[in-house]
């Protein structure tokens, strides 16, 4: 079948999440008003209080109200609680699949962000968005066509073959540009945008002379040290250009910072249900 993303059910953010949203990205946010936004959406009111509990945010005392949420995590964790919030809402409550698909997404992003704190520190939360939403077009594709997507996931597993080329055979199009179109709606930097439209199907990154071939090594790192340390929920056979040292290479980090990026997100993931 040929499938085309106006075809396809999206992520959409509730009236309240969207007003959130609007301020987030806005010249001149307003804090009050993004409050009460926040306040008058339960779904996403827990969501932001979950997230500043998080491993990565978690605090000594446990944050219990949206006020103070705001105050110590900061817009972009609000971003990131919003895109978060929505995801659920497209997931149907019985879907295994697309829980392990968000569960992958939350990974990558945790991953993510702790390996742009050893290369990139200023650029980890914008890392953090990426890995979250970087594989939602997965997401949009298994909640549309559930039957289908399940057998690509089979097949991908059983025979090692890219779920992005299987896609392609069966949709006509990959999650990569479901993804793109999806952090456009969500207002990512259209840098992220252009990166995930392409990032299977692209060349093999050699140097990284700017931010976005940086992140895209950056996400491409968080994939395979996901993979060689067992800590992804799930593994998904996805076409990925360069390898483990290659990447150390272009990103200029050593084995010891591997080493303690895979430490820290097993810290901060032990024990955890996020």
């Amino acid at each position: 079948m040929n499938v085309t993303i106006d075809q396809l059910e999206l992520p959409r953010a509730s009236a309240h999440a969207a007003q959130a949203l609007e301020i987030i990205t806005g010249p001149e946010p307003d804090s009050k008003k993004l409050e009460q936004a926040i306040l008058r959406d339960p779904i996403l009111a827990s969501t932001l209080l979950r997230y500043a509990n998080s491993p990565l945010n978690r605090r000594r005392q446990e944050i219990t109200n949206v006020p103070t949420a705001l105050r110590l995590l900061g817009l972009k964790s609000v971003h990131s609680a919003i895109i978060t919030a929505t995801m659920h809402s497209l997931l149907p409550d019985d879907s295994s699949l697309g829980k392990q698909i968000l569960d992958h997404l939350l990974a990558t992003s945790l991953m993510c962000k702790l390996i742009a704190g050893q290369c990139c520190r200023p650029s980890a939360d914008d890392l953090e968005f990426l890995g979250l939403i970087h594989d939602v077009g997965m997401l949009v594709l298994a909640s549309n066509f559930s039957t289908a997507y399940q057998n690509i996931l089979t097949t991908a597993m059983n025979e090692g073959t890219g779920i992005d080329r299987l896609e392609q055979a069966e949709f006509g199009l990959s999650h990569d540009s479901v993804s793109a179109h999806v952090a456009h709606n969500f207002r990512l930097p259209e840098q992220h945008v252009e990166l995930l439209r392409s990032f299977h199907h692209r060349e093999a990154v050699s140097e990284a002379n700017d931010a976005s071939t940086r992140d895209i090594c950056i996400l491409a790192l968080a994939h395979r040290l996901l993979n060689e340390c067992g800590e992804d929920s799930l593994p998904l056979p996805e076409t990925l250009h360069e390898s483990t040292d290659q990447l150390k290479q272009v990103l200029g980090i050593s084995g010891q910072m591997i080493e303690t990026i895979v430490g820290e997100y097993s810290a901060l993931t032990s024990g955890s249900s996020e």
